[in-house]
């Protein structure tokens, strides 16, 4: 069996991948007990599947936000307003860590 990766995402790109990004950041909008703008996400994306000026400004905000947030030992992600690997890793435990 083949081991799939997540895709790398960045300004202009567009699909179901960018949808499901924009429904994570908007998760992570509303922070961790509820509060508009207070979590690792300030800027609120629209659910279009465009991954715009809008999506990189959240996406940034993510990332800085998260590196803030959680030293190490958790990982310190690049700042570059795009979705890679270690982006998607730290995604992924933002979303565990306001859900548990």
């Amino acid at each position: 069996m083949a081991i799939q990766t997540l895709p790398i995402l960045k300004q202009g790109d567009s699909g179901e991948a960018i949808r499901f990004l924009e429904q994570l950041l908007s998760s992570l909008y509303w922070g961790f007990k509820g509060n508009p703008g207070m979590g690792l996400v300030q800027t609120l994306v629209t659910f279009d599947g465009n991954y715009d000026s809008q999506t990189t400004k959240a996406v940034r905000e993510f990332q800085e936000n998260y590196n803030i947030t959680f030293p190490p030992p958790a990982p310190n992600i690049q700042v570059d307003g795009q979705v890679g690997e270690e982006t998607w890793r730290a995604l992924g435990d933002a979303i565990f860590r306001a859900t548990y």
